[in-house]
């Protein structure tokens, strides 16, 4: 049972049954970015109206509670929340549209916006628009014609890692990759790999020469939509990328009818490769705080 506000209990594995019945398409909802990423944003979860929320307690800035997870008495729930905190952030524009906006300050996230596609899209690059990705992909093909593309498993954590270690060392440099930015996901790729059954995570990988080239690694959000929660491929090896992708979704998401690419965190060259796939839906999100 969760303990009822105003006590918390950190989020446990046990917890995703809360998460269960969700319909929401922010990557957020997905239960698997809350144990992911839990030794950064230090998770902890209640019971206010029947509703499970989550507060954020991370390293980098001031608590904050997600929007709740449920719909009872949603507006009472939301004020509780800003009573303690002051602030819900990445709260999903469907959250917005049902409260009286004129009761609070709602600022918009940018830098969160998740970017959506379809699978089938993304699987079969048509059309002029995505000339460019299907050249990279067969340039990258003809370079490495023995090239395989398998599913990703537990056993891969240590070669996951050592990509992981290749594809940071080049941004270290960049101010949008401090060294906070690579503890915290070379933590998240360790709880990815520890809680992989638990957290029914779905991931692929992509071999050259019998190395580990490149890995991606996701999770359901709700019945349609797959969360992909990380992609770390060779830095050097070009048209890896979207053909990682693509591999991804003709043989590993071809089950789910959209892809979530998560947000660009405000990353310049993030939001550009985002935007050259020409997403389905830009899932607003926004921050909350009172008057």
């Amino acid at each position: 049972m969760l303990p009822e506000y105003p006590k918390f209990k950190p989020i446990e594995i046990k917890d995703k049954k809360y998460f269960e019945d969700n319909r929401l398409n922010i990557c957020e909802s997905a239960f698997a970015n809350l144990v992911l990423w839990r030794d950064f944003d230090r998770p902890e979860i209640t019971l206010i109206n029947q509703n499970p929320c989550v507060l954020i307690n991370p390293i980098n800035e001031p608590p904050f509670f997600l929007q709740p997870f449920g719909n009872h008495d949603l507006l009472q729930t939301i004020k509780v929340c800003l009573d303690r905190t002051k602030k819900l952030s990445r709260v999903s524009e469907d959250i917005i549209n049902q409260l009286p906006v004129q009761e609070f300050k709602i600022k918009c996230l940018r830098s969160h916006f998740d970017y959506i596609y379809s699978v089938q899209k993304l699987a079969e690059l048509k059309g002029r628009k995505l000339d460019g990705k299907r050249n990279h992909i067969k340039k990258f093909k003809n370079r490495h014609p023995d090239y395989k593309f398998l599913k990703l498993g537990s056993e891969d954590e240590k070669e996951a890692l050592e990509l992981f270690e290749q594809w940071f060392k080049i941004r270290q440099e960049s101010r949008f990759f401090p060294k906070l930015a690579h503890e915290a996901q070379k933590k998240a790729i360790k709880n990815a790999f520890h809680y992989f059954k638990e957290l029914e995570l779905i991931g692929g990988k992509l071999i050259i020469d019998n190395q580990l080239a490149g890995f991606v690694l996701g999770s359901k959000v709700n019945p349609e939509m797959i969360s992909l929660h990380f992609m770390y491929t060779h830095p050097h090896i070009q048209g890896i990328s979207p053909t990682l992708l693509q591999e991804a979704c003709q043989n590993l998401y071809q089950n789910f009818k959209y892809i979530n690419l998560e947000q660009d965190l405000g990353i310049p060259g993030l939001r550009k490769s985002k935007l050259s796939y020409y997403p389905d839906i830009i899932e607003k999100k926004y921050e909350i705080t009172p008057l």
